[in-house]
Protein backbone atom coordinates (compact mmCIF):
# COMPACT_ATOMS: atom_id res chain seq x y z
CA UNK A 1 0.00 0.00 0.00
CA UNK A 2 1.71 3.50 -1.43
CA UNK A 3 0.33 6.35 -2.18
CA UNK A 4 1.00 10.26 -0.74
CA UNK A 5 -1.58 12.32 1.57
CA UNK A 6 -3.43 15.73 1.41
CA UNK A 7 -0.63 17.04 3.37
CA UNK A 8 2.33 15.78 0.97
CA UNK A 9 3.43 13.27 3.72
CA UNK A 10 3.56 9.41 2.16
CA UNK A 11 1.23 6.49 3.30
CA UNK A 12 3.49 3.72 3.68
CA UNK A 13 3.47 -0.07 5.21
CA UNK A 14 6.39 -0.96 6.89
CA UNK A 15 9.98 0.73 7.85
CA UNK A 16 11.66 3.18 5.94
CA UNK A 17 15.20 1.32 5.18
CA UNK A 18 18.27 3.65 4.91
CA UNK A 19 21.37 2.64 3.48
CA UNK A 20 24.57 3.63 5.41
CA UNK A 21 27.47 2.97 2.70
CA UNK A 22 31.08 3.20 3.14
CA UNK A 23 34.38 1.70 2.98
CA UNK A 24 35.58 -0.54 6.33
CA UNK A 25 36.81 2.42 9.17
CA UNK A 26 35.05 5.31 7.35
CA UNK A 27 32.99 5.96 10.02
CA UNK A 28 29.46 3.90 9.50
CA UNK A 29 28.91 2.89 13.13
CA UNK A 30 29.69 6.04 14.45
CA UNK A 31 27.69 7.45 11.96
CA UNK A 32 24.89 5.19 13.08
CA UNK A 33 25.64 5.65 16.85
CA UNK A 34 24.44 9.06 16.38
CA UNK A 35 21.67 8.47 14.39
CA UNK A 36 20.08 5.88 16.46
CA UNK A 37 20.23 8.19 19.70
CA UNK A 38 18.87 11.20 17.06
CA UNK A 39 16.08 9.04 16.19
CA UNK A 40 15.09 7.60 19.18
CA UNK A 41 15.09 11.13 20.74
CA UNK A 42 12.23 11.93 18.26
CA UNK A 43 10.19 9.43 19.62
CA UNK A 44 11.25 6.73 16.46
CA UNK A 45 12.30 3.03 16.83
CA UNK A 46 15.28 2.31 15.12
CA UNK A 47 16.23 -1.06 14.02
CA UNK A 48 19.87 -1.48 13.14
CA UNK A 49 21.15 -4.39 10.31
CA UNK A 50 24.93 -5.50 8.97
CA UNK A 51 25.76 -8.18 6.77
CA UNK A 52 28.87 -9.65 8.40
CA UNK A 53 31.00 -13.07 7.52
CA UNK A 54 32.22 -12.70 11.52
CA UNK A 55 31.16 -15.11 13.75
CA UNK A 56 28.71 -13.76 15.92
CA UNK A 57 29.51 -16.33 18.93
CA UNK A 58 33.04 -16.31 20.78
CA UNK A 59 34.64 -19.57 20.23
CA UNK A 60 34.23 -22.15 22.07
CA UNK A 61 31.61 -20.13 24.64
CA UNK A 62 28.16 -22.34 25.23
CA UNK A 63 26.42 -20.29 22.67
CA UNK A 64 28.96 -20.77 19.55
CA UNK A 65 29.68 -24.95 20.74
CA UNK A 66 25.10 -25.43 20.97
CA UNK A 67 25.17 -23.33 17.89
CA UNK A 68 27.88 -25.78 16.40
CA UNK A 69 24.63 -28.80 16.65
CA UNK A 70 22.26 -26.51 14.44
CA UNK A 71 19.08 -25.69 17.01
CA UNK A 72 16.35 -24.12 15.41
CA UNK A 73 17.06 -20.78 17.51
CA UNK A 74 19.12 -20.13 20.47
CA UNK A 75 17.80 -17.20 23.52
CA UNK A 76 20.68 -16.07 25.25
CA UNK A 77 19.57 -13.42 27.92
CA UNK A 78 22.27 -11.35 29.61
CA UNK A 79 21.67 -8.29 31.67
CA UNK A 80 20.86 -6.07 28.70
CA UNK A 81 19.81 -7.78 26.29
CA UNK A 82 17.80 -10.72 24.77
CA UNK A 83 19.93 -12.19 21.88
CA UNK A 84 17.87 -14.38 19.79
CA UNK A 85 19.73 -16.22 16.93
CA UNK A 86 17.99 -17.73 14.20
CA UNK A 87 19.81 -18.99 10.80
CA UNK A 88 20.80 -16.87 8.61
CA UNK A 89 17.87 -16.88 6.04
CA UNK A 90 18.11 -14.07 2.60
CA UNK A 91 20.49 -11.66 2.58
CA UNK A 92 18.02 -9.27 1.33
CA UNK A 93 17.70 -6.22 3.33
CA UNK A 94 14.09 -6.59 3.08
CA UNK A 95 14.12 -9.86 4.11
CA UNK A 96 16.63 -9.27 7.25
CA UNK A 97 14.47 -6.35 8.32
CA UNK A 98 10.83 -8.16 7.90
CA UNK A 99 13.01 -10.64 10.77
CA UNK A 100 12.81 -8.20 13.31
CA UNK A 101 10.95 -9.16 16.15
CA UNK A 102 9.41 -5.56 17.10
CA UNK A 103 7.67 -2.95 15.02
CA UNK A 104 10.05 -0.04 13.78
CA UNK A 105 10.10 2.92 11.86
CA UNK A 106 13.46 3.12 10.68
CA UNK A 107 16.11 -0.07 9.47
CA UNK A 108 19.75 1.77 9.24
CA UNK A 109 21.33 -0.80 6.95
CA UNK A 110 25.45 -0.66 7.31
CA UNK A 111 26.79 -1.87 3.93
CA UNK A 112 29.79 -1.66 1.61
CA UNK A 113 27.97 -2.40 -1.81
CA UNK A 114 25.17 -0.30 -3.39
CA UNK A 115 21.47 -0.52 -2.11
CA UNK A 116 18.15 0.02 -3.57
CA UNK A 117 17.05 2.31 -0.78
CA UNK A 118 17.51 5.77 0.27
CA UNK A 119 21.71 6.19 1.27
CA UNK A 120 24.15 7.88 3.25
CA UNK A 121 27.16 7.95 1.48
CA UNK A 122 30.44 7.99 2.70
CA UNK A 123 32.37 11.30 1.16
CA UNK A 124 35.23 8.77 0.52
CA UNK A 125 32.98 7.17 -2.34
CA UNK A 126 31.33 8.22 -5.68
CA UNK A 127 27.64 7.61 -5.84
CA UNK A 128 27.05 4.53 -7.48
CA UNK A 129 24.53 5.05 -10.67
CA UNK A 130 21.22 5.39 -9.96
CA UNK A 131 21.98 5.59 -6.04
CA UNK A 132 19.40 7.80 -4.12
CA UNK A 133 21.98 9.69 -1.89
CA UNK A 134 19.84 11.80 0.76
CA UNK A 135 23.42 12.59 2.93
CA UNK A 136 27.12 13.11 2.70
CA UNK A 137 29.42 12.39 6.05
CA UNK A 138 33.56 12.63 5.77
CA UNK A 139 35.35 10.76 8.60
CA UNK A 140 35.59 12.13 12.18
CA UNK A 141 32.52 14.70 11.21
CA UNK A 142 29.62 12.56 10.99
CA UNK A 143 27.32 14.37 12.86
CA UNK A 144 26.75 16.48 9.81
CA UNK A 145 24.65 13.96 8.34
CA UNK A 146 22.38 14.17 10.77
CA UNK A 147 20.42 17.54 9.95
CA UNK A 148 19.68 16.44 5.87
CA UNK A 149 18.50 12.80 6.29
CA UNK A 150 16.73 14.40 9.44
CA UNK A 151 14.98 16.40 6.70
CA UNK A 152 14.43 13.62 4.45
CA UNK A 153 13.06 11.31 7.04
CA UNK A 154 10.70 13.93 7.99
CA UNK A 155 9.15 13.91 4.20
CA UNK A 156 8.66 10.46 3.80
CA UNK A 157 8.00 8.64 7.28
CA UNK A 158 4.30 8.40 6.83
CA UNK A 159 1.80 10.93 8.67
CA UNK A 160 -0.23 9.04 10.67
CA UNK A 161 2.25 6.70 12.10
CA UNK A 162 -0.25 5.23 14.47
CA UNK A 163 -2.26 3.74 10.93
CA UNK A 164 1.16 2.69 9.84
CA UNK A 165 1.64 0.17 12.63
CA UNK A 166 -1.99 -1.27 12.96
CA UNK A 167 -2.03 -1.78 9.62
CA UNK A 168 0.90 -3.20 9.28
CA UNK A 169 -0.82 -6.02 12.37
CA UNK A 170 -4.07 -5.60 9.86
CA UNK A 171 -1.56 -6.73 6.57
CA UNK A 172 0.48 -9.78 8.36
CA UNK A 173 -2.97 -11.23 9.53
CA UNK A 174 -4.85 -11.00 6.51
CA UNK A 175 -1.85 -12.82 4.37
CA UNK A 176 0.23 -9.83 3.23
CA UNK A 177 -1.99 -7.69 0.91
CA UNK A 178 -3.79 -4.36 2.12
CA UNK A 179 -7.13 -4.14 0.67
CA UNK A 180 -9.37 -1.58 0.62
CA UNK A 181 -11.66 -3.14 3.21
CA UNK A 182 -8.76 -4.15 4.94
CA UNK A 183 -8.09 -0.38 5.83
CA UNK A 184 -11.36 0.23 6.66
CA UNK A 185 -11.65 -2.37 9.05
CA UNK A 186 -8.36 -1.00 10.25
CA UNK A 187 -9.40 2.28 10.87
CA UNK A 188 -12.62 1.77 12.05
CA UNK A 189 -11.20 0.18 14.63
CA UNK A 190 -8.56 2.80 15.37
CA UNK A 191 -12.09 4.99 15.43
CA UNK A 192 -13.89 2.86 17.69
CA UNK A 193 -11.32 2.23 20.07
CA UNK A 194 -10.18 6.20 20.52
CA UNK A 195 -13.88 7.12 20.79
CA UNK A 196 -13.65 5.11 23.66
CA UNK A 197 -10.18 6.09 25.00
CA UNK A 198 -9.04 2.34 25.19
CA UNK A 199 -5.39 1.56 24.58
CA UNK A 200 -5.52 -1.14 21.24
CA UNK A 201 -4.60 -4.23 20.85
CA UNK A 202 -6.25 -4.56 24.12
CA UNK A 203 -5.06 -7.35 26.13
CA UNK A 204 -6.95 -7.06 28.99
CA UNK A 205 -10.50 -8.09 27.24
CA UNK A 206 -11.68 -5.11 28.38
CA UNK A 207 -12.98 -4.38 25.00
CA UNK A 208 -15.81 -6.30 23.64
CA UNK A 209 -16.13 -5.74 19.41
CA UNK A 210 -19.28 -6.66 17.47
CA UNK A 211 -18.87 -6.91 13.49
CA UNK A 212 -21.92 -6.72 10.93
CA UNK A 213 -19.47 -7.76 8.15
CA UNK A 214 -17.60 -11.00 7.61
CA UNK A 215 -15.53 -9.90 5.11
CA UNK A 216 -11.65 -8.40 4.91
CA UNK A 217 -12.61 -5.86 7.58
CA UNK A 218 -13.05 -8.31 10.26
CA UNK A 219 -9.29 -9.10 9.90
CA UNK A 220 -8.17 -4.88 10.22
CA UNK A 221 -10.93 -5.07 13.48
CA UNK A 222 -9.11 -8.09 14.89
CA UNK A 223 -5.65 -6.92 14.14
CA UNK A 224 -6.09 -3.68 15.50
CA UNK A 225 -8.10 -4.32 18.42
CA UNK A 226 -6.59 -7.59 19.80
CA UNK A 227 -10.22 -8.53 20.10
CA UNK A 228 -10.78 -12.77 19.28
CA UNK A 229 -13.60 -14.85 18.75
CA UNK A 230 -11.70 -17.49 20.82
CA UNK A 231 -11.86 -15.10 23.79
CA UNK A 232 -15.35 -14.13 23.12
CA UNK A 233 -14.36 -10.83 22.43
CA UNK A 234 -15.06 -10.77 19.31
CA UNK A 235 -18.57 -11.25 17.80
CA UNK A 236 -19.98 -11.50 13.81
CA UNK A 237 -23.49 -11.08 13.47
CA UNK A 238 -23.02 -11.23 9.57
CA UNK A 239 -25.60 -8.12 8.51
CA UNK A 240 -23.19 -7.32 5.66
CA UNK A 241 -22.72 -3.67 6.79
CA UNK A 242 -19.67 -2.41 7.22
CA UNK A 243 -19.44 -1.61 10.61
CA UNK A 244 -19.15 -2.07 14.51
CA UNK A 245 -20.20 -1.89 18.07
CA UNK A 246 -17.55 -1.11 20.07
CA UNK A 247 -18.02 -2.48 24.56
CA UNK A 248 -16.01 -1.02 27.37
CA UNK A 249 -16.14 -3.40 29.99
CA UNK A 250 -15.11 -1.32 32.45
CA UNK A 251 -17.15 1.74 31.85
CA UNK A 252 -20.46 0.12 30.21
CA UNK A 253 -19.79 2.52 27.20
CA UNK A 254 -20.52 1.87 24.03
CA UNK A 255 -19.72 3.10 20.32
CA UNK A 256 -20.73 2.11 16.92
CA UNK A 257 -18.51 2.97 14.11
CA UNK A 258 -20.72 2.95 10.39
CA UNK A 259 -18.58 4.15 7.49
CA UNK A 260 -20.95 6.13 5.50
CA UNK A 261 -23.36 4.76 3.11
CA UNK A 262 -22.23 7.38 0.02
CA UNK A 263 -18.29 6.58 0.67
CA UNK A 264 -17.19 4.88 -2.29
CA UNK A 265 -19.61 7.10 -4.59
CA UNK A 266 -17.13 10.40 -3.35
CA UNK A 267 -14.23 7.99 -3.75
CA UNK A 268 -15.43 8.40 -7.47
CA UNK A 269 -13.34 6.38 -9.29
CA UNK A 270 -14.45 3.59 -11.64
CA UNK A 271 -12.37 0.93 -13.58
CA UNK A 272 -9.15 -0.77 -12.88
CA UNK A 273 -8.05 1.59 -10.95
CA UNK A 274 -10.54 2.06 -8.69
CA UNK A 275 -9.28 -0.43 -5.91
CA UNK A 276 -6.16 1.49 -5.33
CA UNK A 277 -7.97 4.99 -5.13
CA UNK A 278 -9.89 3.47 -2.61
CA UNK A 279 -7.38 2.03 -0.39
CA UNK A 280 -5.88 5.61 -0.33
CA UNK A 281 -8.77 7.47 0.00
CA UNK A 282 -9.62 5.16 2.99
CA UNK A 283 -6.40 5.04 4.80
CA UNK A 284 -6.02 9.29 4.06
CA UNK A 285 -9.25 10.76 4.54
CA UNK A 286 -10.17 12.16 7.48
CA UNK A 287 -12.34 10.31 9.82
CA UNK A 288 -15.58 12.01 9.88
CA UNK A 289 -15.27 11.77 5.97
CA UNK A 290 -15.37 7.84 6.43
CA UNK A 291 -17.74 7.14 9.41
CA UNK A 292 -20.26 7.81 11.84
CA UNK A 293 -19.38 7.43 15.18
CA UNK A 294 -22.21 7.54 18.04
CA UNK A 295 -23.50 5.92 20.97
CA UNK A 296 -25.43 3.26 21.06
CA UNK A 297 -27.63 1.63 24.39
CA UNK A 298 -25.62 -2.18 24.07
CA UNK A 299 -24.22 -4.44 27.15
CA UNK A 300 -23.54 -8.02 26.40
CA UNK A 301 -25.87 -10.50 28.19
CA UNK A 302 -24.23 -12.84 31.04
CA UNK A 303 -24.12 -15.83 28.39
CA UNK A 304 -22.04 -13.33 25.86
CA UNK A 305 -19.04 -12.32 28.07
CA UNK A 306 -15.47 -13.37 28.03
CA UNK A 307 -14.53 -15.99 30.59
CA UNK A 308 -15.64 -19.82 31.18
CA UNK A 309 -18.88 -21.24 29.59
CA UNK A 310 -22.17 -20.02 32.15
CA UNK A 311 -24.34 -23.31 31.32
CA UNK A 312 -24.17 -26.31 29.15
CA UNK A 313 -26.62 -29.08 28.22
CA UNK A 314 -26.45 -31.91 25.66
CA UNK A 315 -28.94 -31.86 23.15
CA UNK A 316 -31.29 -34.05 22.80
CA UNK A 317 -31.42 -35.52 19.53
CA UNK A 318 -27.77 -35.32 18.67
CA UNK A 319 -26.64 -35.52 22.35
CA UNK A 320 -23.73 -33.14 21.57
CA UNK A 321 -23.14 -30.84 24.31
CA UNK A 322 -24.18 -26.53 24.09
CA UNK A 323 -22.92 -23.91 25.82
CA UNK A 324 -24.18 -20.39 26.83
CA UNK A 325 -27.98 -20.80 26.28
CA UNK A 326 -27.58 -21.58 22.45
CA UNK A 327 -29.81 -24.08 22.80
CA UNK A 328 -33.71 -24.32 22.05
CA UNK A 329 -36.07 -25.64 24.23
CA UNK A 330 -38.33 -28.01 22.78
CA UNK A 331 -41.27 -30.79 23.73
CA UNK A 332 -38.22 -33.69 23.60
CA UNK A 333 -35.49 -31.90 25.90
CA UNK A 334 -33.22 -28.78 24.62
CA UNK A 335 -31.78 -28.90 21.02
CA UNK A 336 -28.83 -27.91 19.25
CA UNK A 337 -30.00 -25.32 16.18
CA UNK A 338 -29.66 -27.78 14.02
CA UNK A 339 -30.73 -30.88 15.55
CA UNK A 340 -34.06 -28.15 15.94
CA UNK A 341 -33.93 -26.84 12.22
CA UNK A 342 -34.15 -30.72 11.48
CA UNK A 343 -37.23 -30.60 13.67
CA UNK A 344 -38.82 -27.75 12.56
CA UNK A 345 -38.48 -29.22 8.60
CA UNK A 346 -39.97 -32.17 9.90
CA UNK A 347 -42.99 -30.97 11.34
CA UNK A 348 -43.57 -28.58 7.92
CA UNK A 349 -43.28 -32.09 6.03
Amino acid sequence: MAGSTESGAPLITGPVILGVRGPSRSGKTALCELLVRALGERGLLVAWAKRTHHAVDLPGKSSDRIWSQSPAVTLLRSNDRLAITTHAGSTNPLDIAAASPVAVDVVLLETHEPEPFPTILSSQLAPAPGEQVVGRWTFREESEAIEPVMGFLTSVLPADRELDFAMRRAIALHGGRGCAGLVLGARLALAGARALEIEVPDTQKRLITVADTERCAVDGLQAVTGCRAGKRTLRILDYGKLAATFYDERTGAAIRVATRGDLRDRVGVQGPDRYAAQRLAYATWPEADLFTVQPVDFTPGRLDRPGPPQARVRCAACGEEVSDGRHIDSASGPLCQPCWQVSKDHQKE
